[in-house]
């Protein structure tokens, strides 16, 4: 308890006198609430052996007080100290049985030993005694989800929001858990059913319009989200959400312009996220100038923001500045260097350039981060053939059906590449293989390599099959 205290003025007096008196080797004595108030500010600067100490101290002075015992149970908990934390709570409860905290401070103790079982055990006993049973009811359900039983997770989760609508840590719990499982209907029907009960909640309508959006209902978003503004004008989220919704729909100029709403409140210009959103609603509007225009303030607000540097890239590239291209990615992939998707975008510049060294090495780390990905293997492939190297591109093709297994999509390509190299004998085994596979996507690679539409015998194939 020798550290020196910095900016003095926000400490508590009575943290500034136990130092004082400890410096001065004096004995010390504060009364029950003040040794509380140096006990949480060590506990908030994250100092917990100065805490434990002085809990220690402070219950050798007050040997009766529950509260110190509690704090002082809760910091050996802190300190790896479990096994003494529960004794002493044992003799805290012979002392007040009924106090909720005690079996608060032992449920989060067995939660921390992963005794999930145990400590769904003490919350329950702890429901209704608590000033807060909603937040009692949200740790038992913690406890389910760390047990993996998301239907009881659920299932106490509706039991905190039944006794109080306005808890945030319940509902956006929820919603994780419908995410984390893709029940989008489950989802709906939740949130639905908790605004008839309340229909003044406005996280319950964001939460809705979420739920929306993973169903893939856009326009249903839009209304969750309009009453959810309804009742708070101010709610970030769901402008910004509704914004997301409009560029789900292509409806970029929607999009840009609610984003917008965002950046003229005061104080809001500095957020880098929105200026990123508004630069791929640029992009995807082909705008490619305004696109790079906010890219660039997404990246000069928050360097770390990779996908504004990938986004900066891509435009540059289409801007025709092909270098500047380059360093951006680069950039990117210095931030997330994993990413395969940003390795396959640089592959695709280096191929467009003629550079299909720099393009092979790019594929090859993507494919080593991620193995089993069969589209990172077709676009290498494509790759090669839009190069004119259709032998290579077949190699390829070829290894990731060793690596893979057949699959109709890398037959369709070996398929291709084989009939564009004019060995027909060869393409057509592949070429019917995939159509026994799954006909219908025949479609795509015909798109993808319209050339083959003129050559007869990949076509008199198909027809043949049409009819299988």
């Amino acid at each position: 308890m020798n550290s020196p205290l910095e900016n003095i003025d926000k400490v508590p007096w009575q943290v500034q006198k136990l130092e004082e008196l400890n410096s001065l080797k004096q004995s010390v004595y504060f009364d029950v609430e003040d040794f509380v108030e140096i006990i949480d500010y060590y506990v908030n600067q994250s100092s917990f052996k100065n805490s434990l100490k002085v809990a220690e101290y402070a219950c050798r002075l007050h040997p009766s007080s529950i509260v110190l015992m509690l704090k002082r149970a809760q910091l050996l908990a802190s300190v790896n100290k479990e096994s003494h934390a529960l004794e002493l709570l044992s003799v805290v409860e012979t002392l007040e049985p009924s106090n909720s905290e005690i079996f608060l401070t032992r449920g989060a103790i067995y939660s921390q030993m992963s005794k999930y079982e145990q400590a769904i055990e003490e919350y329950s006993k702890a429901i209704f005694e608590s000033d807060e049973p909603d937040y009692v009811y949200c740790n038992i359900a913690f406890e389910y989800e760390n047990m993996g039983n998301y239907d009881k997770t659920i299932e106490y989760l509706k039991k905190a929001l039944d006794l109080n609508p306005e808890n945030d840590l319940a509902m956006y719990e929820a919603a994780y858990c419908f995410d984390l499982l893709s029940l989008s209907q489950e989802s709906i029907d939740f949130f639905s059913a908790l605004i008839d009960r309340h229909p003044y909640s406005t996280e319950a309508w964001f939460n809705l319009g979420i739920s929306y959006i993973n169903a893939e209902l856009f326009e249903k978003a839009l209304e969750s989200f309009e009453f959810a503004l309804a009742i708070d004008p101010d709610h970030y989220s769901a402008v910004f959400h509704s914004a997301y919704a409009h560029s789900l729909m292509n409806q970029y100029t929607k999009a840009i312009k609610t984003y917008h709403t965002l950046l003229d409140k005061e104080g809001e210009d500095t957020d880098s996220v929105i200026h990123y959103y508004i630069g791929e609603c640029y992009e995807k509007k082909e705008d490619f100038q305004n696109a790079r225009l906010y890219y660039l303030k997404a990246v000069n607000l928050n360097p770390e923001i990779t996908d504004a540097w990938i986004g900066l890239g891509v435009c540059e590239n289409e801007l025709g500045n092909v270098s500047s291209a380059i360093k951006n990615i680069k950039k990117g992939l210095e931030l997330d260097p994993g990413n395969t998707a940003y390795l396959c975008i640089l592959a695709d510049i280096y191929y467009q350039e003629g550079k299909l060294v720099a393009g092979a090495e790019c594929y090859e780390k993507a494919i080593e981060s991620s193995p089993d990905e069969e589209s990172i293997r077709m676009d290498y492939g494509d790759a090669l053939a839009e190069s004119g190297h259709f032998e290579t591109a077949s190699e390829v093709i070829l290894k990731a059906i060793e690596d893979l297994g057949p699959g109709p999509n890398l037959y369709y390509r070996m398929a291709a590449f084989l009939f564009l190299r004019g060995k027909n004998k060869e393409g057509a085994f592949f070429l019917e293989e995939a159509l026994t596979m799954d006909y219908d996507k025949h479609v795509h690679v015909l798109e993808q390599y319209v050339e083959l539409k003129d050559n007869t015998e990949f076509i008199k194939l198909i027809n043949l099959y049409s009819s299988c």
